[in-house]
This record gives structure tokens, sequence and C-alpha cells, in this order.
């Protein structure tokens, strides 16, 4: 027997093997990639279908991304002036955009970790403007910093603040469902005929009380969708629960 033969006809056959799996996977792959392409269209297209039919208008952009996010555990920080409204010793003016430079006033004036928190211009109303302590790039829609304002200027805060535990790194991170998806659930179950859809925004939300009891909490990625008339809900991103929330009053 020629062995030498019989050993570049199995390296040969081996490396068709290896070829005809790669090919496989490569074609398993673009299909996967088109069912998605196609199921998001379909969803798309229901959307709009529903949306039309029930004269509900969307005027908010509506996100695409579904990133892969975990649930994460928080603790409320205690400091003496935390939950309190605390008066400024002298107003400072403000920049309705909260320029750099006006955090950088308002951090100087002892408001403590101004930077940890953004603009919130679903919750903000007449007199105050509310803002969200973030992790990452996500807001933590229940924790805020809320700056009290007269004439154009911040005469005092209440001030909320937490810690991420870090045991939430270890938790398994999982897709979040699709913001269209979420807006076809609330279309078709809970907005009223007519309905205006203003602000849509992925976060974090969890049922928080300020209280020793429930210091340390829960707090779960969240589509939250934003009214025309103040109505604000909130969506579970894993799982889709939904959630309403009291209604918001003028923003200025």
């Amino acid at each position: 027997m020629d062995w030498s033969k019989a050993k570049s006809i199995f390296i040969l056959s081996f490396l068709g093997l290896n070829l005809l799996l790669g090919y496989e996977l490569w074609i398993g792959k673009w299909n996967v990639i088109g069912d998605s392409k196609q199921a998001s269209a379909d969803i798309a297209q229901e959307l709009d279908r529903i949306l039309i039919s029930r004269g509900i208008k969307v005027t908010a952009a509506v996100p695409k991304e579904t990133p892969k996010m975990r649930e994460i555990t928080v603790k409320w920080v205690d400091g003496e002036n935390y939950g309190q409204r605390i008066n400024l010793a002298e107003p400072i003016r403000y920049n309705l955009f909260l320029s750099k430079g006006s955090l950088k006033d308002l951090g100087n004036k002892a408001i403590p970790k101004i930077d940890s928190y953004a603009y919130d211009r679903v919750t903000s109303k007449d007199g105050s403007f509310m803002m969200n302590q973030l992790v990452g790039e996500y807001p933590l829609f229940d924790v805020n910093l809320e700056l009290f304002v007269t004439n154009g200027e911040v005469t005092g805060y209440r001030q909320s603040y937490v810690e991420v535990d870090t045991g939430s790194e270890g938790k398994e991170e999982k897709k979040v469902i699709s913001a269209q998806t979420v807006l076809r659930t609330l279309a078709e179950k809970y907005l009223q005929n007519g309905a205006v859809v203003t602000d849509i925004r992925l976060g974090y939300h969890g049922q928080f009380f300020e209280t020793e009891q429930w210091s340390t909490l829960p707090t779960f990625p969240t589509w939250r969708v934003a009214l025309e008339n103040g109505d604000i809900y909130y969506v579970q991103g894993f799982r889709g629960d939904v959630e309403t929330a009291e209604r918001t009053t003028k923003k200025p």
C-alpha cells in the first residue's frame, strides 16, 4: 500500500470537509441575519399598520439598537443632605441646555457629583429641571437630581444618589427587546386612539423606596415611553412587562 499517496488523500479529504463545514456555517450565518432582518421588517410593518389604524403618532426617533444589558443592584448612598431640599447661598444663572460651563459652576457651588447626571426633558417641569443619574450611558430613571429654578437661576436642589453593587458585573447579559416591539405592545393594548408618542429611551428602572429597609434594590433594563399628554410607560427590557407612572405636568 502506498502510504504517501494515502496520506495525501486523507489530508485533501480533511481539507475538503473543513471547507464544506465552513461554507455551511457561512451560509447559516447569513440565513440567520436574513431571518432577523425579515423579522424586524415584519414587526415594523405590523407596527405601522396598528399606528395608522388607531391614529397614533410617533414624533420621537425610534431607537434601533437592541444592546445586551444586565440586571444591576444599586444601593442608596446615605448623605446628610440626600433627599432634602438644599437652598443655595447664592443663586446661579443656569443654561437650560446644560452646557459644561453651567455644570461646572453648579459643581463648584457644592452640588456634589453633578457630572454623574444628565438632563431629563421628559420629567422636567415648570420651576424645576430634572436630571437622571447615569450608569455608563444609560439613565437611572428613578434616581434624580432636581434643580429648582426661579427667573432663570438655580436657587436650590434635591438629590438622590446610588452606587452600583460590584456583584452586578457577574450577572448574565441578555439582549433587550426592540423599541419597535415595545411600541407595538403599547399600541395594541395600552395607548388610546390618537395618542402621540414624544420620547422613547432605554435606561434602568426599579421599585425604589428611600428607606433603610429597601436600601439595596435590583433595577432592570427598561424602555421608557412618554406621551404628549404626560403619560409615561415603563416596559421591562427582557420580559416586556408594562408599568405606568404618574402623569407629568407641563415642562419648561
